[in-house]
């Protein structure tokens, strides 16, 4: 990568937080929404030591619950309740979001042709691979600072509400990684969503599967990484050091694919469409149809 690959990142970087700026702001509150409600909904529905004795009791061993939430761990606190029934939704919302920004300014806009558009301009090769990314990035940053302050501001322990939005960052910025890659590996933005959501659901059943029997696959998921900082239960740091690792690889490998492909293109060849045309396309009002947008 060098600075002429470069040329334009700038602008591009700008024009595509400009594009966003609505939808990002659905994103952060709603993911934000995730932590704070829960804050709030068990404040109020357990207002009492005594009532979140009880109803820790009868998280503790359910192992249900402990499938769709992730580790119970000191559920007998309010910050305990919420890393136990956000954090792994949390921080889904996160890969969600990254996965349709990224889908959405790099394949997005070769499949459409505005990245040859774009190009035609004074651009670099790696100008909206770069832009997509550092926006990610911030999206992200600013979703993990939401995160954090909100429950800070509702009174829950600093140190536990920095780490619920250290994992929602870190999270998110591997999910990033991952669609980055699928960017370069197809040829289709549904592609790209489709390989990234399946990356996503495969995260949340091993940290499911890992949660309730065997606890090494629970280190094979993203999800996993986030909840193993313990919020509120004596924080371990260094796991977001591991997710932080494997986004930066995965995105030099991107990039590095980047590199070797056709634009337009992806490494893996799409498969080829039916020899014959449907009987939906053998009359001009059928082809009609479909070019007007029908299916």
């Amino acid at each position: 990568m060098t600075t002429a690959t470069l040329t334009g990142t700038g602008i591009l970087t700008r024009f595509f937080l400009r594009r966003e700026r609505i939808a990002l702001i659905f994103w952060l509150l709603g993911g934000t929404f995730v932590y704070y409600s829960q804050a709030v909904g068990v404040d109020v529905a357990y207002p009492t030591q005594a009532d979140l004795d009880r109803v820790a009791a009868s998280m503790q061993g359910n192992a249900a619950m402990v499938a769709m939430a992730g580790p119970p761990r000191v559920l007998d606190t309010i910050g305990g309740q919420v890393a136990f029934q956000a954090s792994a939704f949390g921080m889904i919302v996160a890969g969600l979001m990254s996965m349709f920004l990224v889908g959405r300014h790099t394949r997005a806009n070769e499949e459409t042709g505005r990245d040859e558009l774009i190009r035609s301009g004074v651009v670099g090769r790696h100008a909206a691979f770069t832009g997509a990314t550092i926006v990610t990035v911030l999206a992200n940053l600013v979703y993990g600072l939401a995160v954090a302050l909100s429950l800070i501001s509702y009174g829950l322990p600093a140190a536990g509400s920095i780490a619920l939005g250290v994992g929602a960052t870190c999270a998110g910025l591997v999910f990033m990684a991952i669609a980055l890659l699928a960017a370069q590996l197809t040829e289709s933005t549904r592609a790209v969503y489709g390989i990234t959501g399946a990356a996503i659901a495969v995260s949340y059943v091993l940290r499911a599967v890992g949660d309730v029997g065997n606890g090494v696959l629970s280190w094979l998921s993203p999800l996993g990484w986030g909840q193993a900082m313990r919020p509120y239960d004596g924080e371990v740091w260094w796991p977001a050091l591991l997710s932080l690792a494997v986004a930066v690889a995965i995105t030099l490998v991107a990039r590095r694919v980047l590199d070797h492909r056709d634009f337009g293109a992806g490494v893996v060849p799409p498969r080829p469409g039916p020899a014959r045309a449907g009987e939906s396309l053998q009359s001009a009002f059928g082809l009609a149809w479909r070019f007007s947008g029908g299916r």
